[in-house]
């Protein structure tokens, strides 16, 4: 398959690719290098060298320009001047690009070129840049070193130019469940509590627990049940509010736990858990938190008891 497609079916073939279990390719539009002073005409040429250069590279899809103007012009956004975070994310929104390339070749000198390309991520707004230097009659060789310089950087910078799709919780479950190679499947009661003088929480902790405990199989009691419970999970939970975050709110839940064999009393483990979440609402920043937290745990936990 060609790196270098037109738009539409670049991202249907990047879909295509992460449903067959491959790396899913960066979509990525590199948009005109301008050329300033007596470089002003360099800009054109540099600008499909490295296009050219870039559609090589194996994990890349490149838009191709016409196809990008096309669906800009259709929401009336035009490209002009230097390209900012603030343009590349809403190119990305637009378009559909993760990365956009853009830079500026500058001449010093009788006849030394200094080009650099800027590589934004759409999604972050992060910046990072590379640059090559020679002489103007080396074009070619200055677009395929300064090419394969912001390949690098795309593939060393990937976590950071895109945001990673993060897994669910019903995701997380499944693999959590899946996790669990042993069968053994004890009587678990869970009781996470507030410490002392402090409010106490939702019971979203115990809830949570007790549902990924019934989800992989293990029976669950409370403590009024008249069946008694092979294992306790006792533990307590603290849950404070943390900075505003532009329009939304941020807490840390802390959660530590006590697994215990109530038959012979020995201490199975003790952990903890801290995690953070940030949600429009306070109550729902502080309920994510607080799942976060146990689902930490539950990945950790759970094998052991199943042992």
């Amino acid at each position: 398959m060609k790196a270098k497609i037109r738009f539409i079916p670049a991202l249907f073939f990047a879909g295509m690719l992460a449903c067959a279990g491959a790396q899913t390719p960066l979509t990525v539009a590199v948009c005109d290098f301008k050329g300033y002073d007596q470089a002003r005409n360099l800009g054109s040429k540099v600008t499909p060298l490295v296009t050219a250069n870039l559609s090589t590279g194996t994990n890349l899809v490149l838009v191709e320009r016409a196809e990008l103007n096309q669906a800009l012009n259709e929401q009336a956004f035009g490209i002009s001047g230097m390209v900012n975070s603030d343009t590349a994310s809403k190119i990305g929104q637009i378009a559909g690009v993760k990365v956009l390339v853009a830079g500026e070749v500058m001449k010093t000198g009788d006849d030394h070129l200094v080009i650099v390309a800027d590589i934004i991520g759409t999604e972050t707004g992060r910046l990072f840049a590379d640059k090559v230097e020679g002489t103007a009659d080396h074009l070619v060789d200055l677009t395929s070193d300064l090419s394969r310089k912001i390949t690098q950087t795309i593939n060393d910078q990937t976590t950071n130019l895109i945001i990673a799709v993060q897994e669910s919780n019903e995701e997380r479950l499944e693999r959590i469940i899946a996790n669990i190679n042993d069968t053994n499947r004890p009587t678990v009661l869970v009781n996470i509590h507030a410490p002392p003088g402090r409010s106490p929480p939702s019971a979203t902790p115990t809830d949570e627990f007790g549902r990924i405990l019934l989800k992989a199989g293990f029976p669950v009691v409370d403590k009024n049940s008249d069946r008694k419970p092979d294992i306790e999970i006792t533990g307590v939970i603290d849950c404070s509010r943390g900075p505003r975050r532009a329009d939304l709110y941020s807490f840390q839940a802390v959660i530590e736990l006590k697994i215990q064999n109530r038959r012979t009393g020995n201490i199975i483990d003790f952990d903890r858990q801290e995690s953070t979440a940030a949600d429009a609402t306070r109550v729902g920043a502080s309920r994510s938190a607080q799942i976060n937290a146990v689902d930490a745990l539950a990945e950790r936990i759970l094998p052991l008891l199943a042992k």
